[in-house]
């Protein structure tokens, strides 16, 4: 009685053991940890990937907005070109010449005033008459467009016609006889600049402002009223356009609002282009997509516990694991794993019968394509026509001779070899002989360079080419003249030729290649020299020489 209250006693203390299934939450639970993490890594990695995208967007509208000013100053420099050279035919009145300058400044809204300036910077014409007799001479564009010839930019300036800001362009009028006789100035509206910026930077929250080198603010979008003029000189914004002439930053922007801002100190002139998207407008999507997907992630997770709950580890994990094995083992390659040395359940045998014909199915395919692959290799590298190697084979084989040269600072030689008049035979003979031809020529190229240990191919057409390594230029050419000699014996007749035999030309090229060079060089230099045989009459055996070939050329 002692004995049994003591057993239940050491019974009771002993810990309950987990089910089955609670084993398999615990494992479903450690599985679904790390894609947690994952998750959160994910978060973190889209929204830096959401800043870095934000800050290439602020980039590229500010390089628009850069690219249509420097638009604006190149038309305007073009219009002011046709107004240097026309100025001839429209400077006998001054009423002809602003009647001119006003019909050209018409065709672009962005000038808002065109003029003529004497040498001695009095304004002789204009679009707007009233200026005329104008006294311009202190306007340092003025003096250094007169002084250096070039096209000028004045720095920001307020427009003394429509008080809107602007820049003035200016160029010197030259005369006749390396003379110049004044300079044309056109008023560019900076405002236009501004509207196009603020068009490619329409977002919500987004900001476009202008400033120059002082920090005025010349343009601005949204409400161009409240910010121009406004000076920013104490704003850290400007601070970091004025270190540098382009980049991004993030920081809180003139108005107080966090922004992420890319700058670029506009062309030609001392102004910096600013573009600015709210940080929370970028981010605030990726907040919300990623409490969505920890809501997706949150529901799958309860029906993926709910499957590991009642489907059971030993009724159906087991076996699948089993059954997988086996397959993994199979698909790495070790075709001999069979699922039937195990007794399976009714539901599994058919899935174990598979898997044991798969792998022999897969083991007799295995057997066909290792034979299939084999013949295969051999029937991509070999010429149907002639037997030889074919232009593959003997692009790889030039490919490693020339490493192998290259490392081994060894000569390696290159015979390229052309069936003289081949078009004729065949137009004479007919495909069927021209065919039996090349082959004839194949055969006797083989039988020659084959004791030489030279790889012969056939390299295109009636084309042959000859690789050989370890060879220099006179025993390539000795080669040649061997080679050409065997097919000039085998007296083929060809009334086409005016031999009235088939004959051949061959270009030979051989040297020990050079640092940096590529196989191609060989290639070229034989088919030089190739074109040099032909060149010279043919039936002849040329080597590479430039200056030779190119007396010939």
């Amino acid at each position: 009685m002692a004995s049994e209250l003591a057993q239940s006693t050491e019974a009771a203390r002993r810990k309950p053991a987990l089910s089955i299934r609670a084993r398999l939450l615990v494992l479903a639970l450690l599985a679904v940890a790390p894609l947690m993490l994952d998750r959160i890594r994910l978060h973190e990695t889209l929204r830096s990937e959401r800043v870095q995208a934000a800050h290439k967007d602020v980039m590229a509208l500010v390089r628009q907005g850069a690219d249509a000013q420097r638009e604006v100053v190149i038309a305007a420099r073009s219009i002011m070109q046709v107004v240097a050279r026309a100025r001839s035919l429209f400077a006998s009145t001054g009423e002809s010449c602003n009647r001119f300058l006003v019909e050209t400044a018409a065709g672009a809204p962005w000038i808002t005033s065109l003029a003529i300036v004497g040498v001695g910077g009095r304004i002789a014409c204009a679009t707007a008459p009233q200026v005329v007799g104008l006294d311009m001479s202190d306007r340092p564009y003025f003096q250094e467009a007169l002084r250096t010839g070039k096209f000028v930019l004045s720095e920001y300036l307020v427009s003394r016609q429509n008080g809107g800001p602007g820049i003035v362009a200016a160029i010197r009028s030259d005369g006749g006889e390396a003379a110049f006789d004044g300079v044309i100035t056109a008023g560019i509206d900076l405002q236009w600049m501004g509207r196009v910026a603020a068009a490619a930077a329409r977002r919500p929250g987004s900001l476009t402002v202008i400033v120059d080198a002082s920090g005025a603010v010349i343009a601005a979008h949204p409400e161009p009223d409240q910010w121009l003029a406004r000076k920013l000189s104490a704003d850290p914004l400007l601070g970091s356009m004025l270190a540098r002439d382009s980049g991004t930053v993030t920081l809180p922007g003139p108005d107080g609002v966090r922004r992420i801002f890319g700058f670029l100190r506009l062309p030609g002139l001392d102004a910096r282009l600013a573009v600015g998207l709210d940080e929370r407008g970028v981010l605030g999507r990726v907040e919300r997509e990623m409490r969505l997907a920890y809501v997706q992630f949150a529901v799958v997770c309860l029906f993926v516990l709910a499957g590991v709950w009642w489907g059971g580890d030993r009724m159906v994990v087991q076996p699948i694991h089993q059954l997988a094995r086996t397959a993994a083992r199979i698909g790495r390659g070790n075709l001999d794993a069979r699922a039937s040395t195990t007794a399976w359940a009714a539901e599994f045998a058919p899935l174990a019968a598979a898997l044991d014909d798969m792998a022999r199915r897969l083991a007799a395919r295995e057997h066909e394509l290792q034979v299939a692959n084999r013949h295969l290799e051999t029937l991509t590298r070999i010429d149907s026509l002639s037997g030889l190697a074919n232009r593959r084979a003997f692009d790889e084989r030039l490919e490693a001779e020339w490493r192998s040269a290259s490392t081994q600072a060894r000569p390696i030689a290159l015979l390229m070899i052309d069936v003289d008049h081949f078009k004729a035979f065949n137009d004479t003979y007919g495909h069927i002989e021209g065919d039996a031809c090349l082959r004839t020529v194949g055969a006797a190229l083989a039988a020659v360079a084959a004791e030489r240990g030279a790889l012969v191919a056939r390299y295109g057409g009636e084309e042959f080419a000859v690789l050989l390594r370890d060879i220099g230029n006179d025993a390539a050419v000795a080669l040649g003249e061997c080679l050409r000699g065997a097919v000039h014996g085998l007296d083929l007749p060809h009334v086409a030729s005016p031999s009235g035999r088939v004959t051949i030309s061959i270009g030979v090229a051989a040297f020990v290649p050079s640092p940096g060079e590529g196989a191609g060089t060989l290639l070229a230099a034989a088919d030089a020299a190739l074109y040099g045989a032909k060149h010279r009459g043919r039936n002849l055996v040329v080597a590479h020489a430039p200056v030779e070939l190119l007396a010939a050329g």
